[in-house]
């Protein structure tokens, strides 16, 4: 028995134990020391266990749902119902297993006809060459989203480079850390997930590096951008895309660290944060000046 109160307005957040509650027979809990569905590895995160095993069964469904969608492998055609055939079938145990579907297979799947399995190989084809940056954003390291991808893909030549380094090397690059540098040098010191990117370059993955002497000098360069407000000639995702080609790094906060912030219209705190420590401001009518320049 314990007591719970509501947090963050809905979500319920155990406090504590209600000790005169206990009649004496109660059995304390183990925290298991491997996963329940794998065996694999658990990395305790404050009250959380996690497993570390980067192909956990039980993690599959969710894993590939992540690893096809837009901002990482960006496979269209592959939605929810799809994985969920594919998995209950047994078609697609790891991550490249995707990349040796036939459309003779697919065709004969519930929702998908001649056309729609020929246009879903097409574009698991396509797929093969996002890069490193965009398979580290899409296997689902721990603590490693889509811009310390970028930054890990422009710092190492490609996968097994990366796999080499060591956590000092990794958390001395820009918007790393000790925490992601931990992580991602844990999960490479992992046989599973160097047997993943064996995989995933047996199946013809393009897992090279994205060099940071390929980007255009341009006055993004090197810089700390944010976005923030309503923008009229921008989608975000794409003017991101578009500002990590020149060389910026795209937070999602300001801090003083950041060089630059981009406010459009109704932008709110983040603009009264930079404005308060000092951060240069544009509007977008100087952002689409500057692009238009490059």
């Amino acid at each position: 028995t314990v007591f719970v109160e509501k947090a963050g307005e809905i979500i319920p957040q155990v406090l504590g134990p209600v000790v005169e509650a206990r009649i004496g027979d109660e059995v304390p809990l183990q925290a298991p020391t491997s996963c329940p569905a794998c065996g694999g590895g658990v990395e305790p995160e404050g009250p959380k266990l996690f497993c570390v095993n980067p192909e956990c069964p039980a993690q599959l469904r969710e894993r590939i749902i992540w690893f096809v969608g837009r901002g990482q492998m960006n496979i269209d055609g592959l939605g929810e119902r799809v994985v969920d055939v594919l998995v209950e079938q047994g078609l697609v145990q790891h991550f490249a297993d995707l990349y040796s579907l036939q459309a003779s297979q697919l065709s004969k799947l519930d929702r998908l006809g001649d056309v729609s399995a020929a246009n879903l190989v097409a574009s698991i084809e396509a797929s093969k060459s996002r890069g490193l940056g965009g398979v580290l954003a899409a296997v689902g390291i721990r603590h490693v989203g889509r811009t310390g991808a970028k930054t890990l893909s422009a710092a190492f030549a490609n996968w097994r480079a990366l796999a080499e380094a060591d956590e000092a090397s990794l958390g001395a690059l820009n918007d790393i850390g000790e925490v992601i540098a931990r992580s991602v040098s844990g999960f490479f010191a992992s046989d599973q997930g160097r047997a993943m990117f064996e995989s995933l370059e047996a199946a013809g993955l393009n897992m090279q590096g994205e060099s940071s002497e390929t980007i255009v000098d341009s006055l993004f360069l090197g810089k700390r951008v944010v976005l923030t407000g309503s923008l009229e000639h921008f989608d975000r995702r794409g003017l991101t895309s578009q500002l990590e080609a020149l060389g910026a790094t795209v937070g999602s906060s300001v801090s003083p660290k950041t060089d630059l912030v981009i406010a459009g219209a109704k932008a709110g705190s983040k603009l009264a944060k930079a404005q308060q420590l000092g951060v240069e401001v544009w509007d977008e009518a100087q952002l689409v000046e500057q692009l238009a320049g490059i």
